[in-house]
């Protein structure tokens, strides 16, 4: 699990899913589950606005 302060949202605590493709090689990040620093599952805008800024990062 990663830390991250998304803008909007705060700092949330990620859990991702790595998938590899085993014909191509080509590896794929998922996001799991998004949570604040104290575990309470954040909403459903807030795990959009997490997923977009991971996504602009690169991340996902």
């Amino acid at each position: 699990m990663t830390r991250y302060n998304v803008p909007g949202v705060g700092l949330v605590v990620v859990a991702l899913t790595e998938h590899r493709f085993g014909m191509t090689g080509e590896t794929l990040m998922l996001l799991e589950s998004v949570q604040r620093a104290n575990g309470v599952p954040v909403s459903a805008e807030e795990h959009e606005r997490t997923a977009q800024y991971l996504h602009a990062l690169g991340v996902i």
